[in-house]
């Protein structure tokens, strides 16, 4: 409703300008109304498809995110145990309590169910398994 009277105080405001302009005039306000229709005309057409396509991405990029660790899961690259022990903040010669204590505290503040990153909570429990093993 209120593009609607948008438009028509708008209508109403360009014939009151066309009605007092001379020929050329008129002819520079019709252009010039003709460029600002096409423009949003324009807008409309491509501010959907857009809308749409940014709605979607907080959807789209979670699913592209866990192709990324499962292909580098799967990739097999191997982790050393200095690396491990880096990962979980504990010495490469730790004892497992020690080792599955480190694990259980990242592992919590990075989950994926909790907000956290898959590739990091990947990261997390290979470590554990390097050096639990």
């Amino acid at each position: 409703m209120p593009y609607i009277i948008l438009l028509l105080v708008v209508c109403g405001l360009a014939i009151w300008f066309l009605e007092r302009a001379n020929k050329r005039e008129q002819a520079g306000w019709i252009k010039a109304g003709g460029f600002l229709g096409f423009a949003v005309l324009l807008a409309r057409i491509l501010c959907i498809p857009l809308a749409t396509v940014l709605t979607a991405l907080p959807f789209i990029l979670p699913h592209f995110r866990q192709a990324e660790s499962r292909q580098s899961a799967a990739s097999g690259a191997t982790m050393t145990r200095q690396e491990a022990a880096l990962i979980l903040g504990v010495s490469p010669q730790a004892r497992p309590d020690a080792v599955r204590e480190a694990h259980r505290r990242l592992i919590t503040k990075n989950h994926p169910d909790k907000g956290g990153n898959d590739y990091l909570a990947a990261k997390i429990n290979q470590a554990r398994d390097v050096l639990l093993s």
